[in-house]
């Protein structure tokens, strides 16, 4: 009896296995599609010029996917990113024009992120808030405060440094995706060799077992939330050199749905538990070739809202049967 118990236990995480295998080779596959039709459609999208505007695009909601990813594989959501984004970038403008030393104003910058971070993570661990309505509100906040700060200033950044990573490149690969690259390495080596990313999916997949098993599970919900916050000031150092500028609305909504949209359609389950570093980056190129598709064709922008929002709602429904079908 008890082998048979093993037996259909391998046979259903095999199983389990092929499901996320599918989804994942089904996201390649719609990206290869995605890929041959804008060649016929419109030669220009294969051109060096535009995968380098691909690549740029993918920086900032990338980083922010990173994030958004090990906070809901936790079982958690953070919404405040949104305008998180648009409050750091304003820190950065503000501080760039009283402070000479950019690195220090980057540094600062960073930690504002952090500071929101923990600001969320020590509503929710400490006051045992629903981490939807505590993101929702500090959205809401830093929204506020961003607006307050800024007085409606545009100020124009003009840095060597900060050209470098929004247009420089190295070996003609644009500066800023090889840090991506190195961001979502060192995210792969985080989830998948040390301790905190077992504790995460460990979270995710059932928190009152890893209670059980001695984890403080506040602890690491923490970390998480402050990790999110290091995510969103980096992501808006990112932006701001992407754009060469600050202005208070530089982030939004559209960012968060984006790095949101991206990190699920990578296949990180919304229960928690589940999600890979690799999904999230094919993820996110799902996501901004779509946004370039619109451009390049020349498409009314709203075009690019319902088209994120049915991808969303058709990832839900796709993990919602697979969810049935592991529970069968």
């Amino acid at each position: 009896m008890v082998s048979e118990k093993i037996n259909n236990t391998e046979i259903k995480n095999k199983s389990f296995k092929k499901l996320d295998i599918f989804r994942e080779l089904g996201n390649v596959i719609i990206l290869v599609l995605i890929v041959i039709i804008m060649l016929i459609v419109n030669p220009r999208f294969l051109s060096i010029g535009n995968i380098v505007n691909i690549s740029r695009q993918m920086v900032p909601i990338g980083i922010l996917a990173i994030g958004a990813m090990f906070v809901i594989m936790s079982g958690g959501l953070d919404l405040s990113v949104a305008y998180g984004v648009s409050l750091a970038a304003v820190v950065f403008g503000l501080l760039y024009l009283r402070i000479a030393n950019i690195f220090v104003v980057i540094l600062i910058t960073i930690f504002a992120g952090i500071l929101m971070g923990v600001f969320n993570g020590l509503l929710i661990t400490r006051l045992k808030l629903i981490p939807f309505i505590v993101t929702l509100a500090t959205m809401a906040i830093f929204q506020g405060i961003t607006y307050l700060i800024a007085k409606g200033q545009l100020i124009y950044i003009e840095n060597p440094f900060i050209t470098f990573l929004g247009s420089g490149s190295i070996l003609k690969i644009p500066s800023s995706f090889i840090f991506l690259i190195f961001f979502y390495f060192i995210a792969y080596l985080i989830l998948n060799q040390s301790k905190f990313g077992t504790y995460v999916i460990a979270i995710g997949n059932n928190e009152k077992s890893t209670i059980l098993a001695g984890i403080n599970i506040d602890k690491y919900k923490f970390y998480l939330y402050a990790f999110s916050g290091f995510c969103t000031g980096l992501g808006a150092f990112f932006l701001i050199s992407k754009v060469q500028m600050s202005v208070p609305s530089i982030g939004g909504l559209p960012m968060l749905l984006d790095a949101v949209a991206a990190t699920i359609i990578g296949g990180t389950s919304l229960s928690g538990g589940k999600g890979t570093v690799r999904g999230t980056f094919i993820g996110v190129l799902l996501i901004v070739i779509i946004g370039n598709i619109i451009n390049l064709l020349a498409l009314d922008a709203n075009y690019r809202d319902v088209i994120r929002g049915l991808v969303i709602i058709g990832v839900l429904l796709l993990d919602k049967a697979i969810n049935i079908k592991r529970s069968a």
